[in-house]
């Protein structure tokens, strides 16, 4: 009996130990997905106090089309509120899949926030692609997911821009 207890004992020790990631709204780290490619990257900034005047000076130019492809400000702004460096991944200028409602939708939704001074930004999260993923994703480079009660697995982000 003692020897089934040190083994269930052990069992549990071992599986406690796995890496499984739960993921919440307070997670606000950099994932790297389950295979080693892409980035998931949740909002850094929660109240529009903390993005700069500059930024939201424009916010009436963000959101104007349904072109995947960002254009300076909404680029800039999408750059700071998940605190994406540049110099590493800009996404000004870069094919950019919106999943909910699509772009005009989410910079609608935010203006109309900031406008009724609200403090919150939103809750998204951005998924940065490898070249395999951009590839069979139909050529997007990242996508933002927002108001998700779920944390989506990349591959599944990948799948939803390619039925679009």
């Amino acid at each position: 009996m003692k020897k089934l207890l040190v083994i269930v004992c052990l069992e549990i020790l071992v599986f406690s130990f796995c890496s499984i990631h739960k993921s919440n709204s307070n997670d606000n780290s950099v994932r790297v997905d389950n295979f080693g490619h892409g980035q998931i990257h949740n909002v850094q900034v929660r109240d529009f106090s903390e993005i700069p005047k500059g930024l939201l000076y424009n916010i009436d130019e963000m959101g104007k089309d349904n072109s995947s492809i960002l254009n300076e400000c909404e680029g800039k702004y999408l750059n700071y509120i998940f605190n994406i460096d540049p110099q590493d991944f800009n996404l000004v200028g870069k094919q950019v899949g919106f999943i909910t409602r699509g772009k005009t939708y989410y910079f609608k939704e935010t203006r109309e926030r900031f406008y009724s001074n609200s403090t919150i930004v939103g809750g998204s999260s951005l998924y940065i692609f490898n070249a395999e993923q951009k590839a069979e994703s139909g050529g997007y480079d990242a996508a933002i997911v927002y108001w998700s009660k779920f944390s989506l697995p990349i591959e599944d982000v990948v799948k939803r821009l390619k039925k679009h």
